[in-house]
């Protein structure tokens, strides 16, 4: 990515106008022991007519609470600021490139078990007298593809926020991230012109469904004693925080637990303004206030101690602030606003052009009385809005069908399913079955057929099938021209997206032989564009494995199950580093997909 192409957008989805911040300038970066430099860096910036966005992470708080030098606050300077109204067409995403786009395999990588553990500890924590409360946070991973400016397009018509980010910066300060597309409906603060500053801690959450029952949700939030005692506790925290900063009696709670939707969730929010001494500086806002009490716990300190302990990695920007800063006559001389980085994707490149490994946390707030199914259950809730997301990808399941009778058909059925809810596609699954049944029963009851059944992205399908002819003669297969990348989450499905594999395969063809082995840029194999492979070398067989990203096919998976009855004696290991130079040593090399089964190759 050229650095001129670095920008921030941030986006008011309530309010229906952005901040776009173009022409990228320069970094700097402030250590936690050298925060003090801050405001001279924002004066000299300003003074340069240049525009400023700041990027702050959970861990530069930590580093400023308990000593540090890992990480940095980043001062990421545009030589241009247009305020636009959200539908204008100079915004990234009212012209991104029209390609499917989606998010596939997102899910928590602390199991429930791993989860529940970790609330009873809090508990402890709790009883022992350590703290009141701990957000606690797990981190969710998964796989996109597509634009990511058209993503963010995507998930901001299911998720309206007045806190929304949409920005492309340099890794570096991002934690190796090139993208951030920021969904957050909490308020950090608002800094404003006449000195005021203005916090909106967010805690209490209920699901929004759809069936009929989400007002009700809504008023049992509002008047619910735990979520109220756990709103109470962070709006004291922030009535602290700020009151180091304010003027005698200057801090006061003007509303307390309204209850707003934002997506799929009710939050309930409570608004705490203080006024600022008039020699309050930014490094001083920073310090006393960051990071925002609402995603730490209570005592702040002695909660992020506990967050620590417990969650064993970095945050990164989740949980962080991003926001922009101005210089003002009036006040304290500066005005901004910063948000709380929650709902939040990083998008990280990976070597596939399109293809991004995506990151991104989900917390809650834990109080004594939490039930741990239940806070379980709530990061799915705020998961919904990106798991939820229709993909604009299609599948295709091929059935091998003898007689009117498909033999691998509980495998079609197993794959099929996992892969439609690993890529968000709603199909009606037993009316998809059910034509196969009348069709098996009437037009493909005699003979040997290939079956095709496609899925598209909205769910609707189609099932066309062929007579399928026999193999003839000895087959062979070659070494395909095509590299994969290292890692593609795609590969592990069979959509519709199949250009490359089906190259690899025709070109085979011309050449005689049945298929063309890919291999990665590490050069360990892969596959075959239309077939596993499967590898004798010493008198052990191998195939490749699962997680170099290969597609778990219907008739592997029956091997790998029986391999015995497969023809493979002592079994199938699952290799991670088959080069060139394997394949060539074999002494036998087998393929298999669903229409042909297993049968032997010679390598051309």
């Amino acid at each position: 990515m050229n650095q001129t192409e670095y920008f921030v957008v941030l986006d008011d989805a309530h309010s229906h106008t952005s901040r776009y911040y173009q022409d990228f300038s320069h970094v700097d970066a402030i250590k936690a022991a050298d925060l003090h430099q801050v405001d001279a860096l924002l004066k000299q910036g300003w003074a340069q007519g240049l525009q400023v966005v700041l990027w702050q992470s959970y861990d530069f708080g930590v580093e400023l609470v308990f000593g540090g030098a890992a990480t940095a606050l980043y001062l990421l300077w545009f030589k241009r600021c247009e305020v636009l109204t959200d539908t204008d067409a100079a915004l990234p995403w009212q012209h991104a490139a029209p390609v499917p786009t989606g998010i596939a395999a997102l899910h928590s990588e602390v199991g429930e078990a791993e989860y529940l553990a970790h609330i009873a500890a809090i508990h402890a924590a709790i009883t022992r007298g350590d703290v009141y409360q701990i957000n606690y946070t797990t981190a969710w991973t998964g796989e996109a593809d597509g634009e990511p400016t058209r993503l963010y397009a995507r998930l901001r018509e299911r998720q309206q926020v007045p806190y929304g980010v949409l920005a492309c910066v340099p890794p570096a300060v991002n934690g190796g991230a090139t993208w951030h597309l920021g969904f957050s409906p909490e308020l950090f603060l608002r800094i404003q012109a006449d000195g005021h500053i203005l916090t909106k801690p967010m805690k209490g959450t209920a699901p929004i469904l759809g069936d009929g029952q989400d007002a009700e949700r809504a008023v049992f939030l509002q008047n619910d004693a735990k979520n109220r005692a756990e709103n109470v506790m962070i709006v004291d925290l922030l009535r602290n925080d700020l009151g180091k900063l304010a003027v005698a009696g200057g801090v006061s709670v003007p509303k307390a637990f309204e209850v707003t939707a934002f997506g799929s969730v009710w939050q309930m929010t409570s608004t705490v303004v203080a006024q600022m001494r008039p020699e309050t500086t930014v490094a001083n806002i920073i310090e006393a206030a960051f990071p925002c009490g609402s995603i730490t716990g209570a005592p702040k300190r002695m909660a992020m101690q506990v967050i620590g302990e417990l969650e064993q990695r970095d945050r990164g920007m989740y949980t962080g602030s991003v926001g922009y800063l101005e210089p003002c006559a009036t006040g304290l001389g500066f005005q901004g606003t910063w948000n709380v980085v929650i709902r939040s994707l990083a998008l990280t490149e990976q070597a596939t052009p399109q293809r991004y490994h995506v990151s991104m946390g989900i917390g809650s707030g834990i109080v004594i009385d939490s039930r741990g199914a239940d806070e379980w259950d709530e990061c799915a809730w705020k998961a919904r809005f990106v798991r939820g997301l229709p993909a604009e990808v299609g599948l295709i399941e091929t059935l091998r069908v003898e007689n009117g009778v498909c033999e691998l058909l509980a495998l079609h059925q197993a794959r099929l399913r996992q892969s439609a809810a690993d890529l968000h596609i709603q199909t009606d699954e037993t009316r998809l079955w059910q034509d196969l049944q009348a069709a098996c029963a009437s037009e493909w009851a005699e003979g040997v057929w290939r079956v095709k059944c496609s899925i598209a992205a909205d769910g609707s399908h189609d099932w066309q099938a062929a007579p399928l002819a026999a193999l003839a003669g000895v087959q062979s297969v070659c070494i395909a021209e095509a590299v994969l990348p290292k890692h593609d989450v795609l590969r592990r499905y069979k959509t519709q997206v199949r250009e490359q594999l089906d190259a690899v395969w025709q070109q085979a063809a011309e050449q005689g032989a049945f298929d063309g082995l890919l291999f990665n840029t590490d050069g360990v194999l892969l596959e075959g564009g239309r077939s596993n492979v499967f590898v004798e070398i010493d008198g052990v067989w191998y195939t490749p494995a699962l997680d170099l990203d290969v597609l778990n096919g219907v008739m592997r998976q029956a091997v790998m199950a029986e391999p015995l009855r497969f023809g493979f004696e002592g079994g199938v290991q699952e290799s991670r580093s088959m080069t060139r130079e394997g394949l060539q040593a074999a002494t036998r090399i087998r393929l298999s997909n669903a229409l042909r089964g297993v049968f032997e190759v010679s390598l051309m």
